[in-house]
């Protein structure tokens, strides 16, 4: 529809337009999300989740164990518990399956996480390496166009040279007459 209305300006200018809307949309996306994509996608998802997952694991089982110690705290010198008399083994038992058990749990959260992200992270690149590819394609599309406009005007210029020298086609019939 364009190139009816336009001609081949219009086509000139579709292409100009693609150009522009595939480098915008690859300017955004290195702006936004693409440096920290690309330092995902240096690592392979087994290790990118493990990255991930150490802080979460490190201060969850901080938090995790400050919780016990608090409740040790409360247990000993406010509920006035004596530390002879109960079952402190089975106590510290029971404190380090709790802070065991935060760990495991968040441990699972994220590895689910972070694998949601590390896909989401190769679909953002294959996009990406899909807009480049659609880029390259319109700059060879107008690379041909450019080279057929040259040899076209080549062309004329060879035809008008020789206009210049033989006449055109009506002179030479109207010298005929």
């Amino acid at each position: 529809m364009h190139l009816l209305f336009y001609g081949a300006a219009g086509r000139n200018f579709l292409i100009i337009k693609q150009r522009i809307l595939l480098m915008t949309k690859l300017a955004l996306y290195d702006k936004n999300e693409g440096k920290a994509d690309r330092a995902a996608n240096e690592f392979f998802r087994h290790d990118y989740i493990y990255k991930k997952n150490m802080a979460t694991r490190f201060f969850t089982g901080t938090g995790a164990t400050i919780l016990a110690g608090l409740y040790w705290i409360r247990m000993i010198f406010i509920d006035g518990a004596d530390i002879f008399v109960m079952d402190v083994e089975g106590s510290i038992r029971v404190s380090v399956l709790f802070v065991a058990a935060v760990i495991s749990v968040y441990s699972v959260i994220g590895v689910i996480q972070g694998t949601r992200q590390y896909f989401l992270v190769q679909k953002r690149l294959r996009n990406y390496a899909a807009t480049v590819y659609q880029l390259e394609r319109v700059n060879e599309r107008a690379r041909r166009r450019a080279e057929q406009k040259k040899a076209e005007q080549a062309k004329t210029e060879e035809e008008g040279a020789a206009d210049l020298v033989y006449g055109t086609n009506n002179d030479r019939e109207r010298s005929r007459r």
